[in-house]
């Protein structure tokens, strides 16, 4: 059975090639295949324990005819015939049988009885009723009864027999009946039915998968703005729109980190690449001047240098940011490990007449990996040294928060503009104070990727005075 196509699509506005696509969908289908095997399943089941209790029913009233006749054969062998007459007889003086007289007896027993002689004439009991060696259904010769009998009889030696006779109780009719009427129930109700929640069911689904295919074509388009919209329901769909969400928002943040990373290459390459072609041209040029000659090999090494510390960055943030250095992590000592660093670095604050007070908890230990965590410092630290103003204090601290191990690096002097704080982390930004000193712009997105693979959080604190840093490991 099949809903209407026409009518369906005029009451609802749905257009004949989306209505058969939502007749053709998995879920429509898997709906009335489910339904089908219900109907089936209950069809068996109820098919099954209807005639299991018809039988049971039929077998227990065998067994009292059976039982009545084992009672009539008992005192045949005591009393005799006049035992099995007087027993038979539903009134002492019964001597003949009327039609109404079977309803005046069934007001007293739930059994009928005939006795009959020799010659199978009836001398007590039912006329209606004969013997047979078998329990068999039989309508008895009655004017006002059409309800089926069940019979057993048996003969005794004289040739004379007794026969018992029930009717066949009302529960095998009843639960007959309810068989043919569940049956058809489920069929004509079931089935109609299954057909207009798979069709509602599977056209809700469409309707939701409908706008998660649009959000992806616009995606594919270009449009990587676009986003699925929620119902807020939260169900499947919304979650299943949402993690597309999320994706999209990475696969955007992706893509945007891709085009100002090539726009950071192309920029960073450019100077360097036409400073080595200028001196290779004034290498032509001077080629009689050994001395000029080896200055610009000097200064185009130089700058091949820059470069290639270049790639070196972008190459060790490709292997951090793969997780590939999570394989070698271990229990690192960054209390001596920072110690060492504040050490080393020591000569070259001093050098910049810059001071460095140095704050370091022993005994702090965290999960990860050596020489990572000492280009962090160090990054962090060249950062300071670097960008601060003459004369600057730098504090370098290391504490432990809360059971988590706290790392601070920072300078008092002004700091990061605003506009510029939310973008430090970027590869090759630069802002506009740091464009006259040396360095590509690397070093702290190197020192953010750094602390990624290492589950930490590093955040610049724009509430303090000066650029001040500060990671926070998750205690080892």
């Amino acid at each position: 059975m099949r809903p209407n196509s026409s009518a369906l699509s005029a009451a609802r506005g749905i257009s004949l090639a989306k209505l058969n696509t939502i007749l053709r969908s998995t879920v429509f289908q898997r709906v009335i295949a489910s339904c089908a095997i219900f109907v089936t399943l209950s069809l068996a089941v109820i098919w099954t324990i209807g005639p299991m209790r018809i039988s049971q029913i039929e077998r227990a009233e065998v067994a009292a005819l059976e039982d009545y006749l084992r009672q009539g054969y008992d005192i045949a062998q005591s009393e005799g015939p006049k035992g099995v007459i007087a027993a038979v007889r539903w009134e002492p003086d019964q001597e003949e049988w009327y039609d109404d007289d079977i309803f005046v007896m069934l007001e007293e027993r739930d059994t009928l009885f005939a006795y009959r002689d020799p010659e199978n004439e009836i001398i007590a009991g039912f006329a209606g009723l004969w013997a047979s060696d078998v329990p068999q259904e039989t309508q008895l010769d009655h004017p006002q009864i059409d309800h089926p009998i069940l019979t057993q009889g048996y003969w005794f030696e004289d040739g004379s027999s007794i026969v018992v006779g029930r009717f066949v109780p009302e529960r095998i009719y009843n639960i007959q009946g309810f068989l043919a009427t569940a049956s058809i129930a489920l069929i004509v109700i079931v089935l109609p039915l299954a057909l207009l929640t798979g069709f509602f069911l599977s056209r809700g689904v469409f309707g939701r998968l409908e706008v998660l295919s649009a959000t992806a074509e616009t995606v594919a388009k270009g449009r990587l703005d676009a986003r699925a919209p929620l119902n807020g329901t939260g169900d499947e769909f919304d979650r299943l729109g949402a993690g597309m969400n999320q994706m999209l928002d990475k696969v955007e943040a992706l893509t945007r980190n891709v085009e100002a990373v090539s726009v950071g290459v192309a920029h960073d390459l450019k100077t360097p690449l036409a400073n080595i072609g200028g001196r290779l041209e004034l290498i032509r040029r001077d080629i009689a001047d050994k001395d000029a000659v080896t200055e610009h090999i000097d200064m185009a090494e130089a700058r091949l240098q820059s470069l290639l510390r270049i790639f070196d960055a972008l190459l060790r943030m490709g292997e951090i940011e793969s997780g590939q250095r999570r394989a070698a992590f271990a229990t690192v000592d960054l209390s001596g490990l920072c110690t060492d660093m504040a050490e080393s670095f020591a000569p070259l604050f001093e050098e910049a007449d810059k001071s460095v007070n140095v704050v370091i908890t022993p005994n702090l230990a965290v999960e990860g990996d050596r020489d990572l965590l000492t280009q962090l410092t160090a990054n962090l630290l060249e950062n300071a040294l670097e960008h601060s103003r003459d004369a600057a204090q730098v504090h370098f601290l290391l504490s432990c928060n809360n059971g988590d191990i706290y790392l601070e690096i920072g300078d008092d002097g002004p700091g990061i503009a605003p506009g510029a704080a939310e973008r430090v982390f970027e590869r090759f930004f630069r802002a506009d104070a740091s464009r006259s000193t040396p360095g590509n712009g690397l070093g702290l997105s190197l020192v953010k990727a750094i602390a990624d693979l290492h589950r930490a959080d590093i955040t610049l604190l724009t509430d303090r005075i000066g650029a001040v840093f500060a990671v926070t490991f998750p205690a080892a």
